[in-house]
């Protein structure tokens, strides 16, 4: 049997009414899509009158905003001008009776025009900080407000109490007279005084002073002196190692007014001969003891 006939017989068996109502229905409904496409392509299109009107409100907007602000640099109503914050006026104390805290004053840097900003070592508990004004002492209630020549003002409670430097007895601020009444420097100095303290002790100094230079104070401790209102030097006394500071032959208040040609009469100048003093070899030091000018060359070779 060859092909056509058995293309004749599988037609012969198909519902090919049905087949020719299934085929005109696809047909109509392409032609009708194929109308409304073509409609949609013909007419007219609407105006973007939708996507105008944000644009219109932006553009207000921003001419508004641009407006206020010219309004508020011409500060109609003139320019706020802040006051400067005055500083605080210091409080003078005329009575602050000796402190009951079990601490112990070591050191000070005290200027006599400013009293609040000095800075003060203070040992509690065999502990020593250095503290500046406004910091309150570890361990204890106190704080820190001003810093003088031979003691502190700490505020315990709301009062203000004294803290004498160690080894100053303590007297009344009413019976402390301001003013330096010192003997007027000799012109005439006596020949210097060589003293040379053990090698090892000079090693060991240094070091503990580089690695912490708050240790100064455990050799020398040092009070600004004031003559006619201005700094003159500073007084010396023993720290913790009384027999070194002897040895280097010095006495309690002692008023160091040079040291290796560099005068004392600037906080700044004394520090800087501080810490040069780290790495000298040796300080000639020029000092006022009962009225008589000395000079002390004290070997620092390691």
């Amino acid at each position: 049997m060859d092909w056509a006939a058995q293309w004749q017989q599988f037609y012969a068996k198909l519902p090919v009414t049905l087949l020719n109502r299934i085929f005109a229905l696809i047909f109509l409904l392409l032609l009708a899509w194929l109308a409304a496409r073509f409609s949609w392509l013909l007419m007219p299109a609407a105006p973007a009158t939708t996507v105008a009107a944000p644009v219109g409100v932006v553009t207000t907007q921003t001419s508004s905003a641009q407006d206020i602000q010219r309004l508020i640099d011409a500060r109609l109503f003139g320019q706020y001008q802040p006051k400067s914050a005055e500083p605080a006026p210091v409080q003078t104390v005329t009575d602050a009776p000796q402190t009951s805290l079990n601490l112990k004053l070591t050191g000070v840097v005290a200027t006599a025009v400013k009293p609040e900003q000095g800075t003060a070592v203070i040992e509690n508990s065999g502990v020593e900080q250095v503290y500046a004004i406004d910091e309150q002492i570890e361990g204890t209630s106190a704080v820190l407000k001003q810093v003088l020549e031979d003691r502190v003002l700490l505020q315990v409670s709301g009062r203000m109490e004294t803290l004498m430097l160690d080894g100053v007895e303590y007297q009344k601020l009413s019976e402390v007279n301001g003013a330096v009444n010192e003997t007027a420097l000799a012109e005439v100095a006596p020949a210097p005084e060589s003293y040379s303290p053990a090698a090892e002790e000079v090693a060991s100094m240094r070091r503990e002073m580089l690695n912490e230079p708050a240790k100064f104070f455990d050799y020398v401790r040092i009070t600004p002196r004031h003559r006619n209102g201005q700094m003159y030097g500073y007084a010396l006394l023993p720290g913790k190692d009384a027999e070194f500071f002897a040895r280097m032959g010095l006495k309690p208040n002692d008023v160091a007014i040079e040291i290796n040609g560099v005068r004392l009469n600037d906080m700044q100048q004394a520090y800087g001969v501080i810490n040069e003093l780290r790495e000298a070899s040796q300080a000639s030091i020029k000092i006022e003891r009962d009225g008589e000018i000395r000079d002390i060359q004290v070997s620092l070779s390691q």
